[in-house]
């Protein structure tokens, strides 16, 4: 599977640089298309409202130049991402569970946390946005439920994350992951693109880029999921026994 992400800035009233950017990973032979959390209609305080024809938009421009494409909209109320397959026809939609600071929680719903898998170019793939992935029970539950690729738009100013937790989501889970991110200020850019055992396999620096990579299975994957032992595992608080924890 050859996976492409657009580091972007944001907004793009118009969707004119999302066509090109479109155009552009047709040409490099992308399956898929990944950008940022909300890029088109604005991230940030005032958030912007929904725009009616960014979905038609991106339809027309999957289907003429044949590759799917993963865009962040608002949505009755969510923050949702929606794939797009190579037809131009929608394949599903997700709402974002996990919001990020007062801004995001007063401006939006928390999604109910179902899931979105899809079939692309013969790859399993699970669609989360942002804050999302940072939860290793997200990543770890799609897994399970047979992802092999996470798709992920965001919106961050952290660089820690691309860095540090999305080449770990990938390697724990044997996944792999892209992973788009704005590059306007306040946000950090450094979209990647991990393989299933955590290597980076493409990274952006701080300005716009198109990332493009091919996402391959290496032989001897450590088994994180086939040597888990869930039986054994114990979560919640303890329980006090007279004077001892």
């Amino acid at each position: 599977m050859r996976i492409a992400v657009w580091q972007a800035r944001g907004p793009d009233a118009g969707s004119e640089r999302l066509t090109a950017a479109v155009a552009r990973a047709a040409a490099a032979g992308a399956d898929v298309l990944v950008t940022p959390e909300l890029f088109a209609t604005g991230y940030g305080v005032p958030f912007g409202g929904p725009d009616p024809d960014l979905l038609p938009r991106v339809r027309r421009a999957a289907a003429e130049h044949g590759v799917a494409v993963v865009v962040s909209e608002p949505h009755d109320g969510h923050v949702t991402a929606v794939v797009v397959g190579p037809d131009g026809e929608v394949l599903g939609r997700y709402a974002k569970t996990h919001l990020w600071g007062d801004d995001e929680r007063a401006a939006f719903t928390a999604g109910d946390g179902t899931p979105l898998l899809v079939d692309l170019a013969g790859e399993r793939c699970a669609v989360v946005i942002c804050y999302d992935v940072e939860f290793p029970e997200v990543v770890r539950s799609l897994a399970v439920a047979g992802a092999r690729t996470v798709l992920v738009p965001t919106a961050l100013d952290d660089p820690a994350v691309a860095r540090v937790l999305v080449p770990a989501r990938a390697m724990e889970n044997g996944v792999a992951i892209a992973y788009a991110n704005q590059c306007d200020d306040p946000f950090c850019g450094t979209s990647l693109i991990v393989g299933p055992d955590g290597t980076v396999l493409a990274r952006a620096g701080e300005e716009e880029e198109l990332l493009v990579a091919d996402v391959v299975r290496p032989a001897g994957l450590t088994d994180y999921l086939g040597d888990r032992r869930p039986e054994v595992y114990r979560l919640g608080r303890a329980e006090r026994r007279g004077t001892s924890w």
